[in-house]
C-alpha cells in the first residue's frame, strides 16, 4: 500500500496554473527525488571518500612540512579508516638522515602515535614531478589505487597536472585517483605556484621523458622566490 502511493508520486506530476499572473508551474517529483539523492551522493561521497595511501611531499620550510603531517596524520586518524600508508616523498637534500625533511616528518607522525609499520619513505625525488612519479611507481607495488596528497592548492594544481599528463603517456593507471588534501595558502604560495605551474605546463607539453630532464631555469627560480620572499613578509 504504502510503496503503491510512494510509486505514484515519483512518476506523476501536476500543472499548477495561475490565471492571473499567466504562470505555469510544473512539479516533477522524480526529478526533485533523482536531484536529492545526488546531492546525498555527492555529500556522503566527500566525507567518506576512500584512500589507500597519504602522500607527504617535503616542502620548502620545517613551518610547510609541519602543515602539511599535520592535515596528513588528521585525515590518516580520522577520515578514512581503510587507509593503509603514509607515504613520506623527498630526498635528504644533502643532509644527514637524522637531520633532514624525512626525519622530521617521520618524528612528527610517530607524536600522532602512528606505527613504524604504516610508515613508507620515497627518497630519491627531488620535485614535485619525481613525488608523483616515483609514488605512482611505489603505489602500484603497495596495491594503492588511490592516493591523498597534503599540500597547499596551488601545489596541488601541479600534481593533477601531472597525473594527467601520467595518464596520456600509460605511466598511470586510468583509474588511479588523487584527491586533495589542503592546507592553508597564502598569497606569496598562491604568486609562487601559479608561476611554477606554467612553468609544468610547460615542461609536461614536451612530454614525461623531456620534463624529467628539463631543470627549472635559474632565472626563473631567482624571480618566483624574491617575489615568493617579498609577498612573504
Amino acid at each position: 500500500m504504502h510503496w503503491h502511493c510512494f510509486s505514484f508520486f515519483i512518476s506523476n506530476s501536476f500543472n499548477l496554473t495561475g490565471g492571473m499572473i499567466g504562470a505555469n508551474l510544473k512539479i516533477n517529483y522524480s526529478f526533485i527525488l533523482g536531484l536529492i539523492f545526488l546531492m546525498l551522493s555527492f555529500v556522503s561521497f566527500t566525507l567518506h571518500r576512500k584512500l589507500d595511501a597519504i602522500l607527504i611531499p617535503t616542502g620548502g620550510s620545517y613551518e610547510t612540512d609541519i602543515e602539511r603531517t599535520d592535515r596528513a596524520a588528521k585525515e590518516y586518524l580520522t577520515g578514512n579508516e581503510g587507509t593503509k600508508y603514509l607515504i613520506i616523498s623527498g630526498t635528504l637534500g644533502g643532509k644527514k638522515l637524522s637531520k633532514s625533511q624525512r626525519a622530521n616528518i617521520y618524528r612528527l607522525l610517530r607524536q600522532y602515535r602512528i606505527k613504524p609499520k604504516e610508515i613508507r619513505i620515497e627518497g630519491e625525488s627531488k620535485n614535485s614531478l619525481e613525488n608523483l612519479l616515483n609514488s605512482i611507481k611505489r603505489a602500484k607495488k603497495l596495491g594503492v589505487k588511490s592516493i591523498g596528497i597534503a599540500s597547499n592548492p596551488s601545489h596541488l594544481d601541479r600534481y593533477e597536472d601531472i597525473l594527467k599528463a601520467a595518464k596520456k603517456e600509460g605511466i598511470a593507471d586510468k583509474n588511479f585517483k588523487i584527491y586533495r588534501l589542503e592546507t592553508n595558502e597564502s598569497f606569496a604560495d598562491r604568486f609562487y605556484g601559479a608561476i611554477s605551474r606554467l612553468f609544468y605546463r610547460y615542461k609536461l607539453s614536451k612530454g614525461i621523458e623531456e620534463a624529467k630532464k628539463r631543470e627549472t631555469p635559474h632565472g626563473v627560480k631567482f624571480v618566483a622566490n624574491f617575489f615568493y620572499r617579498f609577498f612573504k613578509k
